[in-house]
């Protein structure tokens, strides 16, 4: 059951995206992911530079980001899967500018069955493939929220020194 400031925060967002185009709605969204992303991973490492992060989540490789925050410990398989979902949704929108895409597109509808997040929320009423796309978007960053509040720092390892004898 969502409650509470997190149900405010999933009916700000997703009112945020009910007057954009398909392809804002698809681009955008994905943005507000990356951005909470970022902060995930940034809440697993220690104290580090803009750059350093960057290693971990680089510019233009939200795919790679996201197999590295599985990797450290911040997305768990089903969001790691869904994450990946929207990313070719998104992708879709992307790289295809002139080809009038919709969320009714068949291969946009398509990709869309396949995301499981937006099963876990039935109580607004939306249009079958970008409202599956906007509940799991928001269910995402929901789950990634709350995970930024109760996530521990990875420490820093101490240089321990050795030695070589003979």
């Amino acid at each position: 059951m969502i409650s509470g400031d997190d149900r405010d925060r999933l009916t700000r967002l997703i009112a945020e995206f009910h007057d954009e185009s398909d392809r804002g709605c698809a681009v955008i969204a994905m943005c507000v992911l990356e951005e909470m992303l970022l902060k995930l991973i940034k809440a697993r490492l220690p104290d580090c530079a803009n750059d350093e992060l960057r290693n971990l989540a680089p510019v233009g490789r939200l795919s790679a980001a996201v197999d590295n925050a599985f990797l450290i410990g911040v997305l768990g398989e089903r969001n790691k899967k869904e994450f990946k979902q929207l990313i070719k949704i998104r992708n879709l929108f992307a790289h295809k500018p002139l080809e009038g895409l919709t969320f009714d597109n068949h291969d946009v509808v398509h990709l869309c069955s396949k995301l499981v997040m937006c099963d876990m929320f039935e109580e607004f009423d939306y249009e079958p493939s970008r409202g599956r796309y906007i509940i799991s978007v928001v269910m995402l960053y929901l789950s990634m929220h709350h995970e930024v509040e109760e996530i521990a720092k990875l420490a820093i390892l101490s240089d321990r020194g050795f030695e070589i004898s003979d």
